[in-house]
């Protein structure tokens, strides 16, 4: 299983969320826009059985943060979304500077929904759904033509890009690919390009308020 779907209630089979405010995070760690007091905003939630393997603790979440500006033109500063725009594997390094960031953290007690940034995203959740043959064949002739898989928002499988295929550290694993369709539709979020979240493979020793991740888009 593969493709995810987005739905307006959190449901049993549910496996995160975007936009909102985070759950059960401490209030203490939502990143700033480096050289600003501007929190980030809040892209998405991972729930423990995002991680199929169990690699997640269920007292765990990981949290997705980008740096957004809107543009009074309509859209977000694309001058701000570029901190965190790889097109090409040299650009890795600009994911250093913290302009997207992803972070694993123990449950507080509370379910209050904590809502720091100025622009909140609609709260849409998300879960897999079985792959069809239909499916499968398509990804398969995909990959067979391209050298990539489909341009759909999905879980693990084989990555489409936009731009040069991107391989970070053995460190990281790709785990998430989201189309800004899927999230919203009048922001430009991700420049009308992807997202692509890589997990830090050692998350079971990882504390909390620890890097989990890498989280960069990509766009034409």
């Amino acid at each position: 299983m593969s493709k995810l779907i987005f739905t307006d209630h959190k449901t049993e089979r549910s496996i995160g969320f975007s936009g909102g405010g985070t759950v059960r995070m401490p209030n203490n760690i939502w990143p700033k826009i480096p050289k600003t007091e501007i929190h980030q905003t809040h892209l998405c939630t991972l729930f423990s059985n995002f991680f199929r393997n169990g690699s997640l603790a269920e007292n765990k979440n990981i949290s997705i943060f980008i740096s957004i500006e809107k543009h009074t033109l309509g859209g977000v500063k694309e001058t701000l979304s570029s901190k965190y725009t790889i097109n090409q594997k040299n650009d890795l390094n600009l994911l250093d500077e913290g302009y997207s960031q992803a972070l694993i953290y123990n449950h507080l007690d509370n379910d209050d929904e904590l809502k720091l940034s100025s622009i909140i995203l609609p709260k849409k959740y998300f879960e897999i759904i079985p792959d069809t043959e239909d499916y499968m064949e398509k990804e398969h002739l995909f990959f067979e033509e391209n050298g990539m898989g489909l341009d759909i928002s999905k879980l693990q499988n084989i990555p489409y890009f936009e731009q040069d295929i991107i391989n970070p550290s053995p460190k990281y694993q790709f785990y998430l690919q989201l189309l800004e369709e899927d999230i919203v539709k009048d922001l430009q979020i991700f420049q009308e390009g992807i997202g692509y979240f890589y997990v830090n493979k050692n998350i079971k020793k990882l504390n909390s308020g620890d890097s989990a991740g890498l989280f960069f888009i990509q766009n034409t």
